[in-house]
């Protein structure tokens, strides 16, 4: 059979799309929570609360659209999802309790970057890249561009306009996003390249809860991504105690973040060369080796390549654990299997970065929690070492056994 070509226009329009819908969202958040709480009457929790009722319900949504996208143009649901984010943004810009303004991040711009991000984008890419460059397009796809230039672009009219002109603007911008949804095409070759996979029209995709790897690759991912979280909550804290100041640990944040964009190419490039399970095998090793360097006061310069290292490493998860599942669940489930890793995989974005806080609090320092996590890093690389061999082999003989 002839390998589809990649749809390098296509993979474009899912990268601008992923990057308007984190960008918007998440990179604006942390430039406008303090305005938040002066303009809402909002407490620091409540600001706080704000992001995470919005990834509360963007994981809900994504595990909906899953099964959705397997039916439904993306077109149509990306589209949907900007007009959406246009209203959040635009409501959150008018109300004025802090309840109300959680309430738009909870159950309007939730929804709306799930339909408008990682899920359809990624899906996207999936179906437009054929199976030797897919994780390179999964890497360009997830590089955060946009979470790096928001908060540099709104930052000088946040002090010179405020926040419900930033607001308003954002809204505009998804709106601005809408036009290029016309060129979405619909993915008629990958369609049929899945219909000719012998028996797969058969499954309904209720195979991806019943494969144990299924759930061997939600622990590995969710250790990773928890981990991810719990170091944007405890990255600068960690370093000021250990006597850094904060201009130097929110630089050495800021270079984590800028090395995400190198890491998403490099290890969805990599996952095309060695597989996406072993690819996230060198990412947790890697990641359990430099986490060691926060159990101790150390110079400046091995922060810094500590930072850009672990940024690397965080920014490459997403496209490497594209490739596993593309390729163990194949393209016509992707979607459906991405959705619910974002659903299981909720407890241990929200889990860890708690654990951690219990664990500082009942022991006075980060020894505990940062050893802990280094452990699981080593857990999650076992999990993906385990899962390499069935990565090209499991779903073919899950489908045999599921349909004799």
């Amino acid at each position: 059979m002839t390998a589809v070509r990649s749809n390098w226009l296509q993979i474009g329009i899912a990268t601008l799309t992923q990057n308007f819908a984190t960008g918007l969202a998440f990179g604006s958040f942390g430039t406008l929570v303090l305005a938040i709480e002066h303009e809402y009457a909002a407490s620091r929790a409540q600001s706080s609360l704000a992001i995470s009722l919005l990834v509360i319900s963007l994981s809900i949504t994504a595990s909906l659209l899953g099964r959705i996208l397997e039916t439904v143009s993306i077109r149509m649901v990306a589209t949907g999802g900007a007009i959406l984010a246009a209203c959040g943004f635009g409501l959150a810009s008018v109300v004025q309790e802090a309840w109300q303004f959680m309430a738009v991040y909870g159950l309007i711009l939730g929804p709306a970057t799930a339909m408008l991000g990682l899920l359809p984008s990624m899906t996207h890419a999936t179906r437009w890249s054929n199976e030797h460059q897919r994780g390179l397009a999964l890497g360009i796809v997830n590089m955060p561009i946009l979470v790096m230039i928001v908060p540099l672009v709104i930052a000088p009219l946040l002090l010179s306009e405020g926040i419900r002109y930033i607001l308003r603007v954002l809204a505009i911008a998804d709106l601005c996003l809408i036009p290029v949804m016309l060129l979405v095409m619909r993915d008629a070759n990958v369609d049929k390249r899945d219909a000719l996979e012998p028996g797969d029209e058969s499954v309904d995709g209720s195979h991806i809860l019943r494969s144990p790897v299924f759930w061997l690759l939600v622990a590995g991912q969710g250790i990773l991504a928890g981990a991810g979280t719990m170091k944007l909550a405890h990255f600068i804290p960690l370093l000021t105690e250990q006597g850094r100041s904060f201009a130097e640990a929110n630089l050495l944040l800021a270079i984590s973040g800028g090395a995400g964009l190198l890491g998403s190419f490099a290890f969805g490039a990599l996952a095309d060369r060695v597989g996406g399970a072993k690819a996230l095998v060198l990412n947790a090793i890697l990641q359990a080796v430099m986490w060691t360097i926060f159990l101790m006061p150390v110079s400046f310069p091995v922060l810094l390549a500590d930072a850009v290292v672990v940024g690397a490493c965080g920014g490459g998860i997403q496209a490497a654990f594209g490739v596993v599942l593309s390729t163990v669940f194949g393209q016509k489930h992707f979607s459906r299997a991405l959705g619910l890793v974002s659903l299981f995989t909720l407890p241990f974005l929200f889990g860890l970065t708690p654990a951690a806080s219990l664990l500082y609090e009942a022991t006075g320092n980060y020894h505990l929690p940062m050893g802990l996590m280094v452990a699981g890093f080593l857990v999650a690389a076992a999990i993906f070492m385990f899962a390499s061999p069935r990565e090209r082999h499991v779903t073919r003989t899950t489908l045999k056994g599921d349909l004799t």
